[in-house]
């Protein structure tokens, strides 16, 4: 699959399952300069509002799961490299439905994408942010319980999160959080905190997320801020900073695997999984979250409005859900499962990695990137552009 890395254009066509793709990671291509666009005239052009609660929609019924079109078939649009290669061929093998397979680079593609109402996909992976967003937008449609099964294999945190409270629209996908990857060998210290950036060793060499929300949150956190801050003087504090601490990076990309690997890259903020992979390659690597704090994310299923196979949609989310399918897909792509029920059943090198699985305290400090509102993510978004061309 192209990337924009060469200055072409990537290109993505949809697919029949093929497991011997080649292998990307989930956030490698992410791109985060669509948000400038999508968010300034998304809201304008979706009529952004409220978020709608439970009572603004009507509970599905049977024939809002109803196939539209009655045919074997799912399209499923993911982001690249996030499952694991028996996961469609056994969905396939279990229930007959012939899934048609497509791969996104950022959540602004995505919500294009659905926005555009042509897409014709069952099935879409945003990250919980983007969800309420998408509900706001109302290119959602209701999940019809009754058809999912396994539903209760849901640990508590992902049955009554705040971005979906009681899975009314959404079933996690996997999660991770945001932190920092280093090489004590060749940095020559171990990282603790955000002053990390300050070594001399890392100088000219280190990484800043190449994504709005997850930049500016560094920002935040190195000076106390709430990382989901409305505050304006919040965020111009932390455009400043992020302003000084980029004379002292090497690059701000979301493309971090590769520098991390090579040794090119001492120094990175990144996504849990990208550095669990990275280690593959280089086992120097570490991760940790910074004294300051991090972020939590989530990444959910959830059926588009005019999804044409929307009962097939339901059947893949219950196969997701079974145990032992959840725990081969934690297992692959090294991000926290939200099955407690395959918990038991994945790795314990991996269940038991704190920094796969932080504890309850930890996690206290990685609170998930909220949904600020159209106004506010605009601010966000216009002082990124400062980061960027300042």
């Amino acid at each position: 699959m192209a990337s924009e890395q060469d200055g072409r254009p990537a290109v993505r066509i949809a697919r029949l399952w093929d497991g011997g793709s080649p292998r990307l990671t989930r956030r490698s291509m992410l791109r985060s300069m669509a948000f400038f666009a999508v968010a300034a005239q998304g809201a304008a052009a979706c009529g952004v509002g409220a978020a709608p609660s439970p009572s603004d929609s009507a509970s599905p019924d049977s024939s809002s799961v109803r196939n539209d079109v009655d045919e074997p078939v799912l399209n499923l649009y993911n982001w690249t490299d996030y499952i694991d290669e028996d996961t469609i061929p056994g969905f396939q093998e279990e229930t007959g439905i012939r899934v048609v397979y497509d791969n996104f680079s950022s959540n602004d593609e995505l919500e294009a994408k659905i926005a555009s109402g042509a897409a014709g996909y069952d099935l879409v992976v945003p990250t919980d942010n983007f969800l309420r967003r998408f509900l706001r937008s109302d290119l959602l449609r209701p999940l019809d319980q009754d058809l999912l099964t396994n539903l209760d294999n849901l640990g508590s945190r992902f049955r009554d999160a705040d971005y979906d409270p009681g899975n009314r629209y959404s079933v996690p996908w996997a999660w991770g959080t945001t932190g920092l990857a280093y090489s004590p060998a060749e940095l020559g210290a171990e990282v603790t905190s955000l002053s990390a950036f300050d070594l001399p060793t890392a100088r000219g060499r280190s990484i800043l997320l190449d994504e709005a929300r997850d930049g500016l949150a560094l920002g935040m956190l190195a000076l106390g801020h709430d990382p989901n801050s409305t505050e304006p003087a919040d965020l111009d504090e932390a455009v400043e900073y992020l302003l000084d601490l980029k004379s002292r990076l090497g690059q701000i990309t979301s493309d971090v695997i590769e520098p991390l690997s090579s040794g090119q890259a001492p120094l990175a903020q990144a996504y849990s999984g990208d550095v669990f992979q990275a280690q593959e390659a280089n086992p120097d690597l570490a991760y940790v979250i910074p004294a300051e704090g991090g972020l939590s994310w989530v990444d959910v299923l959830c059926i588009p409005r005019d999804a044409p196979h929307a009962e097939n949609a339901h059947r893949f989310i219950d196969h997701i859900l079974q145990p032992e399918v959840g725990a081969r897909l934690a297992e692959e792509i090294q991000y926290g499962s939200p099955n407690e029920a395959a918990l038991p059943l994945i790795d314990p090198a991996l269940r038991d990695d704190p920094l796969i699985y932080p504890s309850e305290e930890e996690l206290a400090r990685l609170p998930f990137t909220a949904d600020l509102g159209p106004e506010v993510e605009a601010r966000y978004a216009d002082a990124w552009t400062r980061v960027k061309t300042g």
